[in-house]
């Protein structure tokens, strides 16, 4: 008697086994690539994204570009998800852990057809991947975060392919600033401590930093001062307004005197807290909770202003501009707990009303006004401004650099190729595709610069002779092979980490999927 078992699917269901599936699943995440391949290196193109709504968005911005496809296929969500996970974590590097991961795929598709078991695949990729970070470890450049001079021209090459990279040096200096600015305990990387404000006007050269901190926020009361100079400012937890029970009550009065007796009872509650702020001599009152408009009412006329119902993000942020602490309890409020800030400024931007924080004492929140003349170009310049600060704070959290125009990848795929020698069995065929993924970027950077492909990775191959040779690369601008490091085009080596790692789980995870199951009506796997 048969002993093969039977699985039932619903009706309607369609099930894809073994190479097939995976191909579809590859497939899927190749056209991923396709699509965001022209846009890597300072000759990258741009791409025009049309909404629903028929709003129009140029970019080169692999991260801005897969934000906005509607993307039916499941696996190809998936290369999109890494694509984010990348720009979250490191600010760039989306296009080039897109290629990567999809040549990874493409070349363990070749393998797979070639009846090399998965098991073996992913073993090798295991390896490769562990060599990898193994040689990056051992080949980054340690930088001091006192040298400037890396750190800019870690910048500059993060933006030579922005809207913003005409101004690279302006642009480099001032995200040096700000993120130094922020720096907590040695830690840089609290890149959201930097708000972008857009300001339509003028040109992107009259961007600033502030600072302080622009808030995105009206003040509780029109009446209150626009403008307020020595402001110290009180950060509260507290309703400012008279409390209400939680139940039904009556309260019963019998004599007309009574009742302004109870008003006056009201009002000595909201009195009490107009004389703790007035005692501490506070100008402005920042607060999560509410207050109310009779309340409003009197810190107008005594000249104080206030902001309310602030979440808890910007809460935070207003504490680490100013140096306030937050207080829940407004008897034990003291001046340890006040913040500072020379001028409190209420300012409409284009249709915002904004709070604005400036001249405060070594804020740990700032802003960078970004100004522009059309609103398309700020939009694209604060994408390409946020990539920039996140690779700076990178540098500075992790201290470790290597070459970019895809030196560290030609590197790394010329000693991947040699350890692939090393490793027994099957396994040695997957390492030698893995190594042969990584040219990927490098092979992009080339076409897309409209140079000849063949005749450049040859010429970069055999460039990388010795270890002397590990940071030759392509400079697309001047469209020469030359020592990147020496001429300052370097990414950040946590980089190329998270690039490496991210791809290499993402390929194994789809070589483990032998069947695709799918209810009834889904969209097939495929782009």
């Amino acid at each position: 008697m048969s002993r093969v078992p039977v699985i039932i699917l619903k009706e309607g269901t369609e099930e894809t086994q073994e190479r097939e599936a995976r191909k579809q699943n590859i497939n899927g995440m190749l056209a991923i690539a396709e699509t965001v391949r022209s846009t890597l290196g300072p000759k990258g193109m741009e791409k025009m994204l049309v909404d629903g709504m028929g709003d129009v968005t140029i970019t080169n911005d692999g991260a801005e570009i897969l934000k906005q496809l509607d993307i039916e296929s499941v696996s190809a969500n998936m290369m999109v998800n890494v694509a984010k996970s990348t720009d979250e974590e490191i600010g760039d590097g989306t296009t080039s852990v897109v290629l990567f991961s999809a040549a990874l795929l493409q070349n363990a598709l070749e393998l797979t057809e070639q009846d090399l078991h998965p098991k073996h695949i992913t073993h090798g990729f295991k390896l490769a991947t562990m060599k990898a970070l193994e040689i990056v470890k051992e080949i980054a450049v340690k930088t001091p975060r006192e040298d400037d001079n890396v750190l800019r021209n870690a910048a500059i090459t993060a933006m030579n392919s922005k809207i913003i990279s005409t101004m690279n040096d302006f642009f480099a200096d001032l995200a040096l600033k700000a993120v130094k600015q922020i720096a907590e305990d040695n830690t840089f990387s609290k890149v959201k401590n930097i708000k972008i404000v857009k300001a339509p006007g003028k040109s992107l050269t009259d961007s600033e930093l502030i600072q302080g901190l622009y808030l995105q926020k009206s003040k509780a009361s029109p009446v209150m001062p626009n403008v307020s100079k020595d402001v110290k400012i009180a950060v509260i937890r507290k309703k400012l307004d008279v409390s209400k029970t939680e139940f039904d009550a009556q309260i019963r009065i019998s004599n007309p005197a009574d009742i302004q007796k109870f008003l006056d009872q009201e009002d000595q509650i909201l009195q009490d807290y107009m004389k703790i702020f007035k005692d501490l001599g506070i100008k402005m009152i920042v607060n999560n909770k509410e207050i109310s408009d009779k309340f409003a009412g009197y810190l107008a006329k005594e000249g104080i202003v206030a902001i309310k119902s602030l979440s808890e993000d910007n809460m935070k942020a207003v504490i680490k501009a100013i140096g306030a602490n937050i207080v829940d309890d407004l008897t034990s409020l003291s001046q340890e707990d006040l913040g500072y800030a020379e001028t409190v400024k209420f300012e409409k931007i284009d249709n915002d009303e904004y709070t604005i924080f400036s001249g405060c004492k070594n804020p740990k929140a700032v802003t960078i006004l970004l100004k522009g003349g059309l609103k398309k170009i700020l939009d694209s310049a604060e994408v390409s401004l946020n990539d920039v600060l996140c690779v700076v704070a990178k540098i500075l959290d992790t201290q470790m650099v290597v070459a970019g125009g895809g030196a560290i990848y030609m590197e790394l795929a010329k000693r991947l190729k040699e350890y692939a020698n090393e490793v027994q069995g099957k396994a040695q065929l997957a390492v030698s595709a893995f190594a042969l993924a990584l040219e990927e970027v490098p092979r992009t950077l080339v076409r897309n610069a409209g140079l000849d492909e063949v005749e450049m990775i040859t010429q970069l191959r055999a460039a990388h002779k010795s270890d002397s040779d590990k940071w030759i690369g392509i400079d697309t601008i001047s469209n020469t092979i030359q020592d990147n490091f020496e001429k300052g085009i370097v990414e950040p080596a946590v980089m190329i980490n998270h690039i490496i790692k991210a791809g290499s789980e993402l390929a194994n995870l789809i070589l483990r999927v032998d069947r695709i199951i799918s209810a009834k009506g889904t969209s097939p796997m495929g782009m």
